[in-house]
């Protein structure tokens, strides 16, 4: 009777089966993923083990396959995505005329926000709008199951933003949202915890992108799976200069940006083998 192959030596042979193909990248179903390491259900623990597995290995899992909240938003029948391309930049599109319409960025730096709840209602809501994201494309406060070590564990994200009206992507999160009290993030030792917190939701969420703000700084990050140790952000500005920045913060992190970048992803017909 042969011996089994470990999980890493599977997930090696999983990388280098996507390496090969014509895109970087290949799909398969759910079921097969699952049964490629062994497993005839899921559950939290085993697809946050496949998770870190093929992250390690530099591989993107679009959509994620752990469970958001109390449901699986996923079948075992759907298509799951391998990619370790690093996609093109998109060009930049144009923001729209209406961003300032009620003179918003003129005001922010008067704002004096007491608690992160209020950074969270009375700054983030507001510029997420303004990235093009609605009510509907946003999960609040949403729980992710995590694996520490042989310890499992449920992480809460501050915001996780999607595109509800395009439904290869409903089950996708464009970006994450990592809120701090006001003038937290001055404190280096306050900034480098909340770039660990915020790594650790993409890391499960596969999500690429994630946005840290005391409402004082304003960061994004673009994740490269394989180095996700190695961060530095794809954007930064304080407050009294989003109003200049913002076309540049738009151009890498609103809606339709990002879902240009996802549905490149989402493009292969290539099956593993």
């Amino acid at each position: 009777m042969p011996l089994r192959q470990s999980d890493e030596s599977i997930a090696s042979a999983i990388k280098f089966d996507v390496e090969k193909s014509s895109t970087g990248s290949k799909r398969l179903k759910l079921r097969t993923l699952l049964t490629k390491f062994g497993y005839e259900k899921r559950s939290d623990t085993n697809t946050a083990k496949i998770t870190e597995l093929l992250t390690y290995e530099g591989l993107s899992i679009n959509p994620p396959i752990v469970r958001f909240g109390e449901r699986w938003e996923i079948s075992l029948q759907d298509w799951i995505y391998l990619s370790c391309n690093v996609l093109p930049e998109q060009q930049a599109p144009s923001v729209l005329s209406t961003w300032n319409a009620d003179g918003w960025f003129d005001k922010i730096s008067e704002l004096d926000l007491r608690t992160e709840k209020e950074v969270e209602t009375k700054f983030i809501i507001t510029l997420l709008i303004r990235l093009g994201y609605s009510e509907n494309d946003r999960f609040d406060g949403m729980p992710v199951p995590a694996a520490h070590g042989s310890r499992n564990t449920t992480l809460v994200i501050d915001f996780a933003l999607f595109n509800n009206s395009e439904e290869s992507l409903k089950n996708q999160p464009l970006l994450t949202v990592e809120a701090k009290k006001e003038g937290r993030l001055l404190k280096q030792q306050e900034l480098l915890n909340a770039h660990n917190q915020a790594k650790s939701y993409c890391l499960w969420t596969q999500c690429d992108f994630f946005l840290i703000t005391d409402s004082k700084t304003v960061q994004l990050f673009h994740i490269s799976r394989g180095r996700i140790g190695q961060l530095s952000p794809i954007f930064s500005c304080e407050r009294e200069s989003l109003s200049s920045c913002f076309g540049e913060l738009y151009a890498r992190a609103s809606k339709e940006v990002l879902t240009k970048y996802y549905l490149a992803k989402f493009s292969t017909t290539e099956e593993t083998s």
